[in-house]
C-alpha cells in the first residue's frame, strides 16, 4: 500500500543558491558573457567586420599581400595580426609570410594558439579570423568551467570561479585575436589536474600553454623545484608525478630546438630583450605612473582607466602575499606566484605603458585568486566588487573601440 508522504516531509526544493553551484553553471556563464562581449565588439567597433579584431596595419601587413577579405588599417596595428599570420600556415616559420612579417620572431615560440586556430578553421584562410575568435570565446568558457572547480575544491561555492574568468585583461585578448585567454585556460587546467593526482594531464596542460605563452613554464618550473626540495628532504622520490614539469620542459625545449634551426636565433633570449626592464626593479612601472598622472586630463579617460586596473591588481597581490600562510594551496603554487611577482618588477615600460589592460600579467591575478580561494581571511568578498567595476569598464572601453 502506497503511503502518502506529508508536505512537510517531502524533499526541499533546492535554493537558488543551491541550484547555480555548479562548475557548468559558472563555464556557460562565462561562455555567455564573453561570447556577448565579441558580438557587441563586432556590431559596435568593428562596425560588423569581425577580420578588424586581428588589427592588420602597415608596416608589418601589406593592404595587396595579405589574403583576401582581411581589413588593413593604415597604421596602429596589434599583435593579433601577427599570430592571424601563423594561424594561415603554423609550418611557416619565415619572417614575411602571405603579406606580413614578423615584428619579433619571440612570436613564434606561442604557437599553441595560431596552431589551433588553423585545426579549428580546417586550413581555411577565410575562416582564420572566426577561428581565433572562437578559440578564444572557448578559452574564457574553459577557464569559467575550471574556475568553478577549483572554487568547489576549495569549499567555495562554483560561481565564485568566475573571478578566474573575469580578470579584465582578458577582453582586450578576445577582441585583438591575443594569447592570453588560451594560455591562462591551459595554466588553470594544469593546477587542477595537478590538484586531483593526473600529472600527466596536467603536464600535457602545462607544455600547451608553454606554447601558448611561455610565461606558463614558471609553474612546471615551480612544480620541479618543490619536487626537489622534497628529495632532498627524501620526503619524495622520481614519480609520476614529475610528469607535471618534465613533459612542458620537454615539449618547450623541443620547440625551442626546432626554432633554432628554421631561424638561426635561440628565441627565448630573443624574447627577454623586448619585455624585460633595463633599470632598477619597478623602476619603468614607476615611470608608467609618472606618464598616466601627466594623461588625467586627456579626454580619452584610458588613464584613469589604468589606475583602476592597476589598483585591483595590486589589491588582489597584497592580499595574496598576506594570506600566503593561511592559504592551504600547494607549496609549488605559493612558489610560482611569488616568482610571478618577482616577474613584475622586471617588465619593461612597453608592458607597463600601454594602455592594454595589463593582459600580460593576468598570472599574477589568477594565483592570487587561487591563493585567496584557499584562505581562512574573508578577503574575496571585499575584493570582487573591485574585480567586477574593473572588468565592466575594459569590457566596456574594448567593445566600443579599436
Amino acid at each position: 500500500m502506497t503511503q502518502c508522504v506529508p508536505a512537510n516531509l517531502a524533499s526541499p526544493r533546492p535554493t537558488r543558491q543551491a541550484r547555480t553551484d555548479s562548475p557548468f553553471v559558472a563555464g556557460l556563464i562565462a561562455l555567455a558573457g564573453s561570447l556577448c562581449f565579441v558580438l557587441l565588439r563586432r556590431w559596435l567597433a568593428a562596425a560588423g567586420n569581425i577580420t578588424k579584431f586581428v588589427r592588420a596595419a602597415a608596416p608589418f601587413s601589406r593592404r595587396n599581400g595579405v589574403p583576401q577579405g582581411l581589413f588593413v588599417f593604415p597604421a596602429n596595428g596589434y599583435d593579433g595580426q601577427f599570430y592571424y599570420r601563423l594561424a594561415l600556415d603554423p609550418a611557416n616559420l619565415r619572417r614575411t609570410a602571405l603579406g606580413i612579417t614578423m615584428d619579433s620572431p619571440y612570436r613564434l615560440q606561442r604557437i599553441g594558439y595560431p596552431a589551433l586556430a588553423w585545426l579549428v578553421s580546417l586550413g581555411q584562410h577565410a575562416w582564420v579570423p572566426v577561428a581565433l575568435v572562437l578559440v578564444n570565446v572557448l578559452a574564457l568558457g574553459a577557464i569559467g568551467l575550471v574556475g568553478g572547480m577549483l572554487a568547489h575544491d576549495s569549499g567555495r561555492h562554483a560561481l565564485w570561479g568566475l573571478l578566474l574568468a573575469g580578470y579584465f585583461g582578458f577582453f582586450i585578448s578576445a577582441g585583438c585575436d591575443l594569447t592570453e585567454p588560451l594560455g591562462a585556460a591551459c595554466l588553470l587546467g594544469g593546477v587542477l589536474a595537478y590538484r586531483r593526482g593526473r600529472p600527466a594531464v596536467a603536464g600535457l596542460l602545462f607544455a600547451y600553454g608553454a606554447l601558448t605563452r611561455e610565461t606558463v613554464m614558471i609553474v612546471p618550473l615551480a612544480i620541479g623545484l618543490s619536487r626537489l626540495i622534497a628529495a632532498v628532504r627524501r620526503r619524495a622520490r622520481p614519480a609520476a608525478a614529475d610528469l607535471a614539469w618534465c613533459l612542458p620542459v620537454l615539449a618547450y625545449g623541443a620547440w625551442q630546438l626546432a626554432l633554432r634551426a628554421a631561424t638561426g636565433t635561440f628565441i627565448l633570449l630573443a624574447g627577454f630583450g623586448g619585455n624585460s626592464s633595463r633599470g632598477l626593479p619597478f623602476g619603468e612601472f614607476a615611470d608608467a605612473v609618472r606618464l598616466n598622472l601627466s594623461l588625467l586630463s586627456a579626454s580619452t579617460g584610458a588613464a584613469y582607466i589604468w589606475f583602476l586596473e592597476v589598483a585591483t591588481l595590486m589589491a588582489f597581490a597584497v592580499a595574496a602575499l598576506a594570506s600566503l600562510r593561511s592559504s592551504t594551496v600547494p607549496a609549488y603554487e605559493r612558489i610560482a606566484f611569488v616568482a610571478f611577482i618577482i616577474e613584475l618588477g622586471a617588465l619593461s615600460a612597453a608592458i607597463w605603458t600601454g594602455h592594454a589592460d595589463l593582459r600580460s600579467i593576468d598570472e599574477v591575478y589568477l594565483f592570487a585568486v587561487l591563493i585567496l580561494l584557499r584562505s581562512g581571511r574573508r578577503l574575496l568578498g571585499a575584493l570582487a566588487p573591485f574585480a567586477g567595476l574593473a572588468l565592466l569598464v575594459a569590457a566596456t572601453h574594448q567593445a566600443l573601440y579599436l
